[in-house]
């Protein structure tokens, strides 16, 4: 369409009532959406196919299925189509993955997501632990310069899950009393870059292999009193350690050495958890990850469906 066109096409919406503006809208939306699907799944085309079984590069096309082309690696004779290896294989209604993706990245419930895409709560469920698999992989490898370092606590929680382990609580105690508290590992550094693991107790033989790898040479390890992190560092290669212990008023050295980078961090993660109402411990890792992309990420329905039909490692 030429330029003349297109602003007769702009100035004629001023001519519609609210009910044709509206269908424009929906139509607008519609084509938008494609569009981006469209383009996300041409970008990884863009990238050298290789078999999702063996990794092999030598594949040729082997016909089409429900309009996807399918490929045929001559190394493990295995067939696969393109979404093979993603986030988003074999899931239906790619028409509604642009919305879905668009939902993440408003932070909406599971009703909300499932409402606004017209699908039920049970596949809004499926959908968003499917888009968190990307969302796992945005976990920073290494850490470097000043890290900080701490764990943090929720209560242990079975939501989301059929059965229950332990007998159910009755309401009305005050406080968390005897539910257990199940520890999370988040580590930081002042490059933006951030890892984390969900801990089965605050130990050093339990943190350790999580956060020892993460530290590169020469790293300064910021913590609280912890003593788990005492071990940690002195077997790191070049690891100065900074325990930093509020109850002794030690909370900030020569200006620059805290923990209070991470504090925020968490305290942000905290305020943006409360819209779920609680979390299943056995999600919690998801929803750390969740909120990386939100805040470290280009947050956008663009950047989410680009992630989800990526081919991730190991899969």
């Amino acid at each position: 369409m030429d330029r003349h066109l297109f602003f007769e096409l702009l100035r004629s919406f001023a001519q519609l009532d609210a009910i044709q503006l509206e269908r424009a809208q929906e139509h607008l939306r519609h084509h938008l959406q494609r569009n981006l699907l469209h383009h996300a799944l041409a970008e990884q085309s863009a990238t050298p196919l290789v078999c999702p079984c063996c990794h092999g590069e030598h594949v040729i096309h082997w016909g089409l299925s429900r309009g996807q082309q399918r490929y045929r690696c001559k190394t493990c004779l295995k067939t696969f189509n393109q979404l093979d290896a993603t986030a988003l294989a074999e899931l239906h209604h790619k028409e509604k993955w642009v919305a879905y993706a668009d939902c993440l990245s408003r932070g909406l419930s599971l009703r909300a997501a499932a409402k606004e895409c017209g699908i039920d709560l049970k596949t809004s469920f499926r959908w968003r632990h499917r888009f968190m698999r990307y969302a796992l992989t945005t976990r920073a490898p290494h850490l470097s310069g000043i890290v900080e370092a701490d764990e943090v606590f929720t209560p242990e929680s079975f939501k989301g899950r059929r059965h229950m382990e332990r007998p159910a609580r009755r309401h009305g105690g005050k406080g968390h009393g005897h539910v257990p508290l199940v520890p999370a590992l988040i580590a930081l550094d002042r490059y933006g870059r951030e890892s984390d693991a969900v801990l089965l107790d605050k130990s050093a033989r339990v943190i350790e292999p999580e956060l020892h790898p993460l530290l590169t040479p020469g790293s300064i390890l910021c913590t609280d009193g912890n003593q788990s992190y005492i071990k940690i560092a002195e077997e790191g290669v070049g690891i100065i350690h900074k325990r930093l212990i509020a109850k002794e008023h030690h909370r900030v050295e020569d200006d620059v050495f805290h923990i209070q980078t991470l504090n925020n961090y968490v305290s942000r993660w905290r305020g943006w958890m409360q819209k779920f109402h609680g979390v299943g411990t056995a999600y919690l890792e998801n929803y750390l990850a969740w909120f990386r992309v939100v805040v470290q990420e280009p947050n956008t329905a663009r950047s989410w469906l680009r992630g989800g039909v990526t081919r991730l490692i190991n899969t």
